[in-house]
């Protein structure tokens, strides 16, 4: 089955999952026994398009795994995606099978399988779908794009295999869903720790909330992961104070955190004993691409870390491709997690593998002497100011010190949302641009948010907050 490991690895407990809502437990033979029997109700003449909407719960683990082992494609969508956009994607792609979704939907007959709601598209569609394809993922968390990429099993298993190595997850460690399945990265949670034999214990709550928490301890949880803005929010928290003995890792990814962030966790953590990680990655590759070994993290500090195992990183520039240190171009990573390429409609289920398993990620870097990868921007993220091209990310990354803070550009001007801050400290934030940038304080404009919007994926929502200038 697909991540399992096929013998026994902790004899003194063989839990694979737990979900906090329930209370209720998965040996990994309960885990294996019911991905088969309801993979057995999935199985038909040919391969199909699964649309599963998924919450972190076992049933959408469950539902996952029994997708892929029945031979058939599945698309993992957020189940609190609005009606209009799921009608959207159903009516562009047509899936054969709709999962988790409660509501009556004409050209389907919907009914119980295995205690999970079923949905089966009364007139097949006659589009093929790739033999290799085995999971879609969206880049995009809600806003509405019909693109995803494009995955096979080996792509999932292999990143998966990387993950485990270079983190070096074991069988003891009990990883919380502080991160949506849907994800790449949450995703690459469970996928990682199934592969390593540890228990996974699924949790709706956001880390925000005290029931997150509540669950982390009452289960005994080792590890914790999130985006940028999960660390903003832990700071507020006084993450050192929460009363979380059995935590012994940290991993960030999602987009860089400001380097006195990860200072002061990798800080917290090591005083305890444990671990932090700080990583790179795309959908587009899986989940990871290169990763920070904890024990260099203060040694590297602002590196994105090293290529996963299997996998090379090197920059593209006008003059070539290169491993040279200190050139910076854009990151070109290679390796047997990159994606078959993208989808936008239906027809494109049937195509094969695009990439060769190269992928040009668009974002700028450099790596050092020994191969840490750095990151300077993304060049779709770039603005220009009175002739003066700037990139927002490296902007924001400087104002982050401040607090929780979003750039996007409007005209000559670049537009800052705070979630801290009022008149004063925004004209001394306008100050310490300017002279940083060598741009007059007018081209910065400052406005106080309650709370940055945020996608599905738990990062800034960059489209809504030009929607609202």
């Amino acid at each position: 089955m697909l991540l399992l490991p096929s013998t026994p690895v902790r004899p003194d407990s063989d839990v694979a999952l737990t979900d906090s809502g329930s209370g209720r437990r998965w040996s990994r033979a309960e885990l294996e026994s019911a991905v088969a029997s309801l993979a057995a109700g999935l199985k038909g003449a040919r391969k199909r398009l699964v649309f599963l909407l998924c919450r972190n719960d076992a049933r959408t683990v469950l539902a996952y795994l029994a997708s892929i082992e029945a031979g058939h494609a599945v698309a993992l969508l957020d189940s609190a995606l609005s009606i209009e956009f799921q009608d959207r994607l159903i009516a562009l792609y047509e899936p054969d099978l709709l999962i988790s979704s409660g509501r009556p939907l004409d050209g389907y007959d919907f009914a119980l399988e295995s205690d999970i709601q079923i949905g089966r598209r009364q007139v097949a569609s006659e589009a093929e779908v790739h033999p290799d394809l085995a999971l879609m993922l969206s880049t995009s968390g809600s806003t509405g794009t019909p693109k995803f990429v494009r995955l096979t099993r080996r792509n999932i298993e292999s990143n998966a295999h990387s993950i485990r190595e270079a983190l070096a997850i074991g069988a003891d460690d009990r990883p919380i869903t502080s991160l949506p399945i849907h994800y790449s990265y949450g995703l690459s949670v469970i996928n990682s720790h199934l592969a390593a034999g540890a228990e996974i214990v699924l949790t709706h709550q956001a880390a925000i909330a005290p029931a997150f928490w509540d669950a982390f301890r009452t289960y005994g949880c080792t590890s914790f992961s999130g985006v940028p803005y999960s660390y903003q929010i832990l700071r507020r928290l006084d993450f050192d104070k929460l009363n979380i003995p059995t935590l012994n890792t940290l991993t960030q990814a999602g987009g860089r955190l400001h380097t006195d962030l990860v200072s002061h966790f990798h800080k917290i953590i090591t005083v305890r004993g444990g671990r932090m990680f700080v990583m790179y990655g795309q959908t587009e590759a899986t989940a990871r691409i290169a990763i920070s070994p904890a024990g260099r993290l203060n040694e590297k500090l602002g590196s994105a870390g090293l290529a996963i195992p299997g996998g090379t990183l090197s920059i593209l520039t006008p003059d070539g491709e290169t491993t040279d240190p200190g050139v910076t171009g854009e990151v070109i990573y290679s390796g047997p997690n990159v994606m078959m390429g993208y989808a936008q409609t239906r027809a494109d289920l049937a195509l094969g593998d695009t990439l060769g398993q190269r992928l040009h990620t668009g974002d700028a870097g450099y790596l050092d002497s020994e191969g840490f990868l750095y990151l300077t921007g993304r060049k779709k993220r770039d603005a220009k100011v009175f002739g003066l091209r700037l990139n927002m990310d490296e902007i924001e990354d400087m104002m982050r010190r401040h607090g929780p803070t979003a750039v996007v550009s409007s005209g000559e001007k670049l537009i800052f949302f705070c979630e801290h801050g009022d008149l004063q400290q925004f004209s001394e934030y306008s100050r310490e641009l300017s002279g940083k940038l060598k741009l007059h304080p007018s081209s910065f404009e400052f406005r106080r948010i309650d709370e940055l919007p945020l996608n599905a994926n738990g990062k800034v929502d960059y489209t809504r907050l030009e929607g609202s200038l």
